[in-house]
């Protein structure tokens, strides 16, 4: 089997330039969810509705992801990891497996990542959603970094 790599960060932190770099890099497939969910669902919809849908397609890729890496394929989630459950989550799914994976976190300020993603706004198009400061200010409410005691790559 091949490595999974679990990219975690805020919005605007870099997760998917730094995810698309590594991709290429180590010739993986990346699974990036705002590059389904936007095309397939449209930008706006009720929070209950978002999560129903993530998780739908967040299974998709787990079973996807372990096809490829029984291929030996690399894997690339660049989902975000915004609390320490979910990255516990996630280094659980890969032990599970006997997958060998690393939890890089994107350790970027908030003034920065709110910079970037209000850059990103004229740009996005279908690939990730629009940010306003209210909405900034409310994921980063949701935010937890990693502890120094996580196993975690502090990039």
């Amino acid at each position: 089997m091949s490595k999974i790599y679990f990219i975690c960060g805020f919005i605007g932190a870099g997760k998917s330039t730094y995810a698309a770099k590594l991709t290429r890099d180590i010739n993986a497939f990346c699974f990036t969810p705002d590059e389904w969910m936007i095309p397939l669902f449209g930008e706006h919809m009720e929070r209950e509705v978002f999560d129903a849908r993530m998780s739908a397609l967040t299974s998709l890729f787990d079973q996807s992801a372990e096809r490829l890496l029984e291929l030996g394929v690399p894997v690339v989630f660049d989902y975000g990891y915004w609390n320490r459950e979910k990255r516990d989550q996630a280094r659980a799914w890969a032990k599970q497996r006997g997958v060998d994976y690393e939890m890089v976190y994107l350790n970027v300020d908030f003034e920065t990542c709110k910079s970037r993603a209000f850059a990103r706004n004229d740009v996005r198009g279908e690939k990730s959603y629009e940010m306003t400061p209210d909405m900034l200010e409310l994921f980063w409410s949701w935010f937890e970094a990693p502890e120094k005691d996580e196993e975690c790559t502090w990039v």
